[in-house]
């Protein structure tokens, strides 16, 4: 922001380079080799320039990248990205004067004075901290044209393709191609649709009971031959985008592909399900017995299953278990921290960290929302780190 030499204004015939070096040998500056003058021209002080301050690393990004596009609508903080990252957008306040001059070269070694035309001063500049994919909002903009069966199709507005997608989240295409995968959107004549979670419960439910039906192992269900046994109930594609969701591909033939289902996932469907069915708490042993009964032969629930979608109240006798899913919780990190701390006063780090995962930005840890968010105490039981609200007296 600086610039090398002595910079100065005059008005008239031009400065004289011997009255320069006296002026800088009294200021104790020494003898410069590179004087420039100071032309303010008539339009000084109306501008459109905006400074970005960038990183060495920042400024070889943007050599090699092919565009950056800043997104963000009325009333949302500005974001840049590019192809596969996204940059908080920050202002910063100086107290120096930043002159602009268009061409400013400094790296001239003349003698001669140089005269510099500045078209502005400016006081404010922006910088850019690698950020996370803001993608909760596209959840929820997708949420309104979910799929819920060919019957509704008629009905169903504000579907999104994907340059909608791009002109309204703030992330980089690449980050929101991924978030789309993440949260089991298909693109269906060109619009990305999600399943409502009511329908896709009732979908998995009869792909897992025709398991049962035609006893094929979970961890081998021939894909092709499962969509077709039940076309008549819902469409190929929803069928097909269960099997996906909930499992692998592990084998393909000529005429079949096979998926391997992830015993974890449909543990965490099953376990969702039971949950959200009851308006209630379950006593936790109970629950368990309900749970590992609904199962496919062979898969075996366990507690872990249960993170980001359950609270466990080992405070209470005997213990219980309730519906809390992190898909239902605030996406800022304050009011995140009040709502779990209005279900549960004090938290162990590994049940609050489930609901804090999607918190953490490039850099973060969590730790550090902890730290900020939360007092710390030991557990005189367990001897390990309990965590409550800063705000509870």
């Amino acid at each position: 922001r600086g610039s090398s030499g002595i910079n100065a204004e005059y008005g008239g015939g031009g400065p004289d380079l011997e009255a320069l070096q006296a002026r800088s040998e009294e200021a104790g500056i020494g003898e410069s080799k590179n004087v420039q003058v100071l032309h303010f021209d008539g339009s000084y002080g109306s501008h459109d320039i905006r400074l970005i301050e960038l990183s060495k690393d920042l400024v070889e990004l943007f050599k090699k990248e092919k565009e950056f596009i800043l997104r963000g609508e009325e009333g949302e903080d500005a974001v840049l990205c590019t192809s596969n990252q996204t940059y908080e957008l920050r202002e910063c306040t100086t107290s120096n004067s930043l002159l602009l001059s268009p061409g400013l070269d400094r790296t001239t070694e003349e003698r001669e004075p140089v005269t510099r035309h500045i078209s502005a001063t400016t006081f404010t500049y922006y910088e850019l901290k690698l950020c996370r994919a803001k993608l909760d909002k596209m959840r929820s903009l997708l949420k309104r044209s979910a799929f819920r069966g060919e019957e509704f199709e008629g009905t169903i507005k504000g579907k999104l393709n994907t340059t909608d997608l791009l002109g309204l989240i703030q992330a980089s295409e690449k980050e929101i191609r991924s978030g789309l995968d993440d949260i089991g959107s298909v693109e269906l004549d060109g619009y990305w649709r999600t399943v409502e979670t009511e329908y896709l419960t009732s979908v998995m439910s009869r792909v897992l009971m025709l398991l049962v039906e035609k006893g094929w192992s979970w961890e081998r269900v021939p894909l092709i031959e499962c969509c077709r046994a039940l076309e008549e109930l819902q469409p190929l594609f929803v069928s097909e985008l269960s099997l996906r969701l909930y499992g692998t591909q592990v084998e393909e033939s000529d005429s079949e592909v096979y998926i391997k289902l992830s015993e974890d996932k449909v543990c965490r469907f099953y376990a969702e399900y039971i949950l959200s069915s009851s308006a209630g708490m379950f006593h936790l042993n109970e629950f368990m017995e309900v749970w590992n009964d609904a199962l496919p032969e062979g898969m075996t629930p366990r507690e872990d299953h249960l993170k980001g979608i359950a609270l466990i109240s080992r405070n209470k006798t005997p213990c219980t278990v309730s519906y809390l899913p992190l898909s239902d919780l605030p996406v800022d990190p304050a009011s995140r921290f009040n709502h779990l701390f209005s279900r549960q006063e004090k938290w162990h780090q590994d049940d609050i960290t489930p609901y804090l995962q999607d918190l953490i930005g490039p850099g973060q840890t969590v730790n550090s929302l902890l730290l900020k968010h939360c007092r710390s105490s030991t557990d005189p039981v367990t001897k390990k780190k309990i965590y409550n609200s800063r705000q509870r007296q």
